[in-house]
């Protein structure tokens, strides 16, 4: 039973196959009584967003997406594999996706229609306006250098856009723009959530901060360099929301990990477990909160591999 609250909106960020995350979040949160009466969404944030929009079963559809055209994990770093047979191995792996990048899109170009195809079986062809509620995505124009919201036309058309990350996918040509993974230009568009209309903002950050290994030269340093970066940059977009529910995860997991979904899932509705007490102080009236001395029914199990 949905508890009486304030209207909010849910901001929903990248994190490639962190971002099922956004799914133990959504069904935490429901669980709790509080529905967000609308969701942007950004990169994997756009596909879990989307189809929570779009449909009832958004949950067991999204979990259940087949991903295996998609590449993997990128190669590891090599801290514990110094034998020389791993180190050619990942050096000629290397060399591939780089080849890949210059000869093409890169190594999930396979991937596209594949993809595609997913997606329009997860969303349908129908457009963003034919949602339950309200619902905006973002993705970024490679040739303008911008943001662009997308809040009408085809819905898997925008997703996978949103979605499209560069050196992986290829962009999706669209009236005129290249668009790519919304990441890049916003991670946290809390602007565009409160367009839709809510003065209430929640944000999900599915980022994460990685150990490093030791940085011993200039590619190393430019890398370490983009992600500090990139994460200072979110972190500066986040603190505009009104709460940010950061999930934990147990260990590092690479963008394209999909096979680790379900702990990420787990990850999103422990994070909505731990901020309980915030959740109701910022949505729920103080005499509702009173008079409710309800507990999370969500359990860890309910994403258990079945």
């Amino acid at each position: 039973m949905s508890a009486p609250h304030r209207p909010f909106t849910v901001v929903l960020g990248g994190g490639g196959a962190r971002g099922f995350a956004h799914l133990g979040v959504l069904r935490a949160l429901e669980h709790e009584g509080l529905t967000p009466q609308a969701v942007v969404g950004v990169s994997m944030g756009a596909v879990v967003g989307v189809s929570y929009a779009m449909r009832k079963d958004w949950y067991q559809a999204v979990l259940a997406m087949n991903l295996e055209s998609f590449p993997g994990p990128s190669p590891a770093s090599g801290e514990q594999s110094t034998g020389l047979i791993q180190k050619v191995r990942r050096a000629v792996m290397n060399l591939r996706v780089v080849a890949s990048m210059i000869l093409g899109w890169g190594p999930g170009s396979p991937a596209r229609q594949a993809g595609l195809a997913e997606l329009r079986k997860l969303v349908g062809q129908g457009g963003l306006k034919q949602t339950r509620i309200p619902v905006a995505v973002t993705a970024t124009d490679l040739r303008s250098g911008d943001r662009v919201v997308l809040r009408s036309g085809p819905a898997d058309q925008a997703v996978y856009a949103s979605a499209a990350l560069a050196g992986v996918l290829q962009p999706l040509e669209l009236s005129g723009q290249l668009l790519a993974d919304g990441a890049y230009s916003d991670l946290a568009p809390v602007d565009v959530a409160h367009e839709l209309g809510s003065a209430v903002v929640i944000a999900v950050d599915a980022g994460q901060s990685v150990r490093t290994a030791p940085i011993r030269n200039g590619f190393q340093a430019i890398m370490r360099a983009m992600d500090i970066c990139h994460r200072q940059h979110a972190q500066l977009r986040f603190a505009q929301a009104d709460l940010v529910l950061r999930p934990v995860f147990s260990r590092s997991i690479d963008t394209l990990d999909f096979g680790a979904r379900r702990e990420c899932v787990t990850a999103g509705i422990l994070i909505v477990r731990r901020e309980r007490a915030s959740l109701r102080r910022l949505l729920v009236p103080h005499t509702a909160r009173e008079g409710s001395a309800g507990t999370m029914q969500v359990k860890s199990h309910d994403v258990r591999e079945r």
